[in-house]
């Protein structure tokens, strides 16, 4: 090839490398010499050299074909001017959609080893093959991945990386239910290992791209992926001991998870590393295809079976998921899930900011059970704007504990949470899914909720193989939100919290699994329909708050306080533990029963009557009580005999004109006596 050098108007001969440093060659070894790139046509400088890259003596060993190369006797450098990036072509790659790549690409990660930055400039590669490595540096950069067109076989990479990686503007199609179906091909799906009562199924091919990082100085950056049409474990998984960074990424069409980081490589015994995600999205990640090939245990072979019909499930299907170490989230949107849309696995961090999550597909459910935004045993989390909306869900996801908020053993504090499902149609079991077999807080302030859930739309509550462990410090804190329609029900929680929660339509209920005595419950500023406690809690207050219907405290009392609190219907406090102390103040009540140690009742509002059993002492003062029944206003009993002394003093006592006997106030025999009155008005209203 000839050319013309402007400077001097003299023809120059220009020389390809190939042939430059083929054997037998006459091309004169000058110390510098100026070539085009047989493979990539870029102008490029070779120097002679006679040490490598860390400086040792070059050796034959040391020659790459690449940047190093040999001429005769000489050795021989590439010339890098102001960067260590290499242009892809240079390792002659077909890029044709039809041969395998994967060797030219193991050969850019020889080189990219050594520290070089290989750009793939947008062109396509074929990966037909696993490639297998270990190497001291990864940079890739520009590319676009293809895969083989069968289920049959695995292809990608796995990839031992001792210090960083960069993997940037990268675009991957699996061709997951578009070119690998092309020949009639059905993705196949293989039993695994699982823990629940129907078969757990995962996908018969592994990660596309693994990355092992085990040095904890170590820092993967991944920006500008977009992996779509993926059938395998995962586009790409990471086992680290280090930092990874994954920004301004999008996952689509994947039958199992997006991507995995693993923080330990011993399931936890020992983790170290964090992973930071920013503006993510995934979308129908986690789902069967509508025709799978499916090989139960049981089966001899694969069978032809339609989603419907499947007999496993995905368990494991997981929108963004990080095990172990520290998770950092800030913008996330999953569109659909299987199992999880983002999940902290036993982290020891979690900070997330802007959350939104979806599922408004019916080919998406899961046996795990599933949980929009999930904490499993994660030490301290904390996130800032979490909106989780579901129109629709596969319908066996409710053959399990499903949930919009799943958490368990996790230190947990959110702020502004709004969950909304479907108002008429049940889609999950539960809103909130809170358990514990440890001593964790749930705080949740700002909290918006709406639909319909087959259980409960917030459950707190004990693991039931933790029933003789009696984690008692366990608490709820609710500040501030409303609950539009669905339940609340606490099982054996040791603490609860409920500060300015708008609930008219919602019960509350208080069980347990164990007999003992819990901490407290306290109910501020909130409204809710109906109020039960079969457990004994150490403390309740009820403070400006209104039960549209019937308050039971229907376990043994030991320190009540209702004040300012308005009780549409009856309240009842029939049990009591000796020194128990019962307080209403303000408020309107309902039909009252009380059975306390220490009773103290002022300035309330009754429309019906108040029934004192077994106080030793009690107080009835500045009331403004009434009834419309055949019942007295006020009746004392003592059939403990424990009564020592009782006051029924300046109070209004209104009885519906024409009420057959009906009375002011009843003294039985036994509490006669004990009991002084004065100062009470009696009068009539109509």
């Amino acid at each position: 090839m000839q050319g013309i050098d402007n400077n001097n108007q003299k023809t120059k001969i220009m020389i390809y490398t190939e042939d430059f440093f083929s054997p037998g060659s006459s091309y004169p070894t000058d110390d510098v010499v100026v070539l085009v790139d047989s493979f990539s046509n870029e102008n490029v400088n070779f120097k002679k050299t006679s040490v490598w890259e860390d400086g040792s003596p070059i050796t034959d060993a040391n020659l790459d074909q690449v940047i190093y190369r040999k001429k005769g006797a000489f050795f021989y450098q590439r010339v890098m001017e102001n960067s260590k990036v290499l242009n892809a072509k240079v390792f002659n790659p077909f890029c044709n959609g039809i041969n395998d790549d994967s060797p030219a690409i193991s050969k850019m990660m020889t080189i990219s080893s050594m520290g070089y930055t290989i750009d793939g400039n947008g062109l396509t590669y074929h990966l037909l093959s696993k490639i297998i490595q270990e190497v001291d540096y990864f940079n890739f950069i520009n590319f676009n991945f293809r895969l083989n067109d069968n289920y049959e076989s695995d292809c990608g990479w796995k990839l031992n990386v001792k210090k960083n990686i960069v993997f940037e503007n990268i675009f991957l199609d699996g061709g997951r239910g578009t070119y690998k179906n092309q020949n009639g091909n059905i993705e196949k799906w293989i039993q695994w290992a699982g823990d629940a009562s129907v078969p757990s199924i995962i996908p018969s091919l592994d990660d596309v791209f693994l990355f092992i990082q085990g040095d904890r100085a170590s820092n993967a950056s991944i920006k500008n992926l977009r992996a779509v049409n993926i059938h395998a474990m995962s586009a790409v998984t990471f086992n680290s001991h280090g930092n990874v960074t994954i920004e301004d990424s999008h996952f689509e069409n994947i039958s199992m998870k997006p991507f995995h980081v693993y923080h330990s490589f011993d399931n936890g015994k020992n983790q170290s590393g964090k992973t930071s995600i920013k503006n993510i999205t995934t979308k129908d990640c986690g789902y069967l295809a509508d025709e799978i090939l499916e090989k139960l245990n049981s089966d001899l072979q694969f069978v032809l079976r339609n989603r419907a019909d499947s007999e496993g499930m995905i368990q494991w299907g997981y929108g963004a998921i990080v095990s172990f170490g520290e998770f950092y989230v800030e913008n996330i949107q999953v569109v659909n899930y299987g199992a999880s849309a983002v999940c902290s696995d036993r982290n020891t961090k979690f900070f997330g900011n802007n959350i939104y999550i979806s599922n408004d597909c019916d080919k998406f459910e899961s046996n795990n059970p599933s949980g929009a935004m999930w904490f499993e045993a994660t030490c301290d989390a904390y996130i800032s704007n979490l909106d989780i909306d579901i129109c629709k869900r596969g319908s066996r996801d409710l053959a399990f504990d499903s949930s919009a908020l799943e958490t368990f053993n996790t230190e947990l504090y959110i702020d502004n949470l709004k969950i909304k499902t479907d108002k008429n149609t049940i889609l999950l079991k539960k809103g909130i899914r809170a358990s514990y077999s440890n001593d964790s807080t749930v705080t949740v302030n700002n909290l918006y909720m709406d639909g319909a859930f087959l259980d409960q739309a917030v459950f707190h509550g004990i693991m039931e193989f933790a029933e003789d462990e009696y984690p008692l410090k366990s608490k709820l804190v609710l500040n501030g939100g409303i609950i539009e329609k669905g339940n609340l029900l606490f099982w054996g929680t040791g603490e609860v919290n409920l500060s300015k929660i708008d609930a008219p339509t919602s019960k509350i209920e208080f069980h347990s699994p164990i007999s003992t005595q819990f901490n407290k419950i306290s109910i501020k500023e909130s409204s809710f329909y109906y109020f039960n406690t079969i457990v004994d809690y150490k403390q309740m207050i009820l403070e400006n708050s209104t039960i549209m219907s019937d308050f039971f405290y229907s376990s043994n009392i030991s320190d009540v306080a209702i004040k300012n609190s308005n009780i549409n219907g009856v309240l009842s406090l029939p049990n009591t533990t000796v020194g128990s102390r019962v307080h209403i103040s303000g408020g309107d009540i309902g039909r009252t029963h009380i059975n306390a140690y220490n009773i103290f009742v002022d300035n309330v509002k009754s429309r019906q009557g108040i029934y004192i059993d077994n106080a030793q002492f009690f107080t009835i003062n500045n009331c403004i009580l009434q009834t419309s029944e055949s019942e007295p206003i006020i009746m004392v009993s003592n059939n403990g005999g424990r009564l020592i002394s009782g006051i029924i003093s300046q109070n209004m006592l209104s009885i519906k004109t024409n009420t057959p006997a009906a009375g002011y106030i009843l003294l039985m025999p036994e509490a006669v006596g004990k009991v002084s009155t004065y100062n009470n008005s009696e009068t009539y209203f109509d």
